[in-house]
């Protein structure tokens, strides 16, 4: 395990790499380097950090039947192959695991980065800079020698792959847009492996997901989305939303009012500004207008 144990509990789990019962009860450690899963002092499935390339919470897969509490899916390479193991616990116990693991996988990861990519809808022209990944009081911090960015999952309004040329050479890099300071910002980020590439999605993933299925049944009026537009587009204050709707300073109140009812906009000292949920409205009519 080395000298330093990040989890330990007890927990239920089975994995495809041991020729165990269908579930075994013991204990689950977290060292540095390796996840362990102890049926007892003899029969163990030791775990290398390296090898794991998926992390998936509450998700049980269709080849074991249901452990008891809250199932934690680990992927890693066994032996050439991909294999998977499940540890379930109770709920908050499973939680605060989910977060630990990803912490031990992916702290530390060297990244190059480029920050901001884009501020609202504009290009810039920063660099890429190399630095280094590590999770943070839930956040995302990509630290270099110029800049450090937090991305917040919470405020994550989509995020994607692309294979843009970094340093000279094309390199996957994962493109993700989220909030800063009521900002929509474009966050560049490349690692040196395509696991841990997306180990970082699936973290963020987890909150994106959540939020989408927040949005699933918010119906807007024309009128509400080209609000969020125009202060997306605009930076529009109250008077200019009214000049740009047509409306009259009363209505303008009552849109706005109902948009921050909705958790689509927020006051700031120069006007409405967009919520991460707005961002996201604003992200898919925009899509919809491009396609």
């Amino acid at each position: 395990m080395g000298k330093t144990t990040l989890a330990d509990f007890a927990g239920t789990f089975t994995a495809e790499a041991v020729d165990w019962d269908e579930q075994a009860e013991g204990r689950v450690l977290l060292g540095e380097h390796q996840l362990v899963l102890a049926k007892n002092s003899d029969e163990k499935l030791s775990i290398p950090l390296s090898s794991v390339f998926d992390i998936n919470y509450d998700a049980r897969p269709e080849l074991f039947d249901p452990l008891p509490g809250t199932p934690l899916t680990v992927a890693f390479e066994w032996s050439g192959q991909r294999s998977v193991a499940v540890v379930a616990s109770e709920a908050e116990t499973a939680k605060k695991f989910y977060t630990v693991l990803f912490k031990a996988v992916l702290n530390g990861t060297d990244v190059v980065i480029k920050h901001p990519a884009r501020r609202g809808g504009r290009v810039t022209s920063m660099p890429f800079h190399r630095g280094e990944l590590a999770l943070a009081n839930g956040g995302v911090r990509l630290a270099t020698d110029g800049v450090t960015v937090t991305i917040e999952p919470a405020a994550v309004t989509s995020f994607d792959r692309e294979l843009p040329d970094v340093d000279g050479e094309q390199r996957p890099v994962f493109v993700v847009r989220h909030m800063q300071e009521g900002t929509a910002v474009t966050t560049l980020a490349a690692t040196d492996s395509s696991r841990t590439l997306s180990l970082l999605g699936r973290y963020l993933r987890r909150h994106y997901d959540r939020l989408m299925s927040s949005l699933s049944g918010v119906s807007l009026s024309e009128t509400q989305v080209e609000a969020l537009v125009t202060v997306y587009s605009m930076d529009a204050d109250m008077p200019m939303l009214a000049s740009v709707l047509g409306a009259t300073a009363k209505e303008i109140t009552r849109l706005c009012h109902s948009l921050h009812q909705g958790g689509l906009l927020q006051p700031a000292d120069d006007g409405p500004e967009l919520t991460t949920r707005g961002q996201v409205v604003v992200n898919h009519y925009l899509d919809r207008v491009n396609e």
